[in-house]
């Protein structure tokens, strides 16, 4: 039995895909878009470390960016209902917007830079069990 300080971003995405999802390391997809990670098609994630240059940190919390993004995928949208207190936030935690062009993306990618931000790899996992594999 695992401690929850011990459940690794590795171990999120190494769940994520033990219950269906998908994980791709540096596809062809990051070198097209230069993203750190994406999220394809609700099921679907693409972490590129080579964009992290090393930075490990950054890169664990890019994993768990993109996987809240799943989490808002089952959710038909973000979890929180309010764009202005999640933009607000998320600033407040470093959140620029920058890269981000489209203001309707800023409630989600707002939401998902505070997820990554403020919560562990197993409250994510608990978040992606309760909106995506819960009935």
């Amino acid at each position: 039995v695992q401690a929850a300080d011990s459940f690794t971003e590795m171990d999120l995405l190494n769940y994520f895909e033990e219950v269906g999802g998908r994980v791709y390391y540096d596809s062809d997809l990051c070198y097209e878009t230069f993203a750190m990670g994406l999220m394809v098609g609700g099921n679907t994630i693409h972490i590129c470390t080579a964009i992290h240059q090393g930075d490990t940190e950054e890169l664990k919390d890019t994993i768990r960016h993109e996987v809240w993004h799943v989490v808002q995928a089952c959710n038909n949208g973000p979890i929180s209902e309010n764009p202005i207190e999640m933009i607000v936030k998320a600033t407040e935690h470093g959140w620029t917007g920058e890269g981000y062009g489209k203001p309707e993306s800023w409630h989600f990618e707002a939401e998902a830079h505070l997820a990554a931000a403020l919560l562990t790899p197993e409250q994510i996992k608990n978040e992606l069990n309760n909106h995506c594999l819960s009935e």
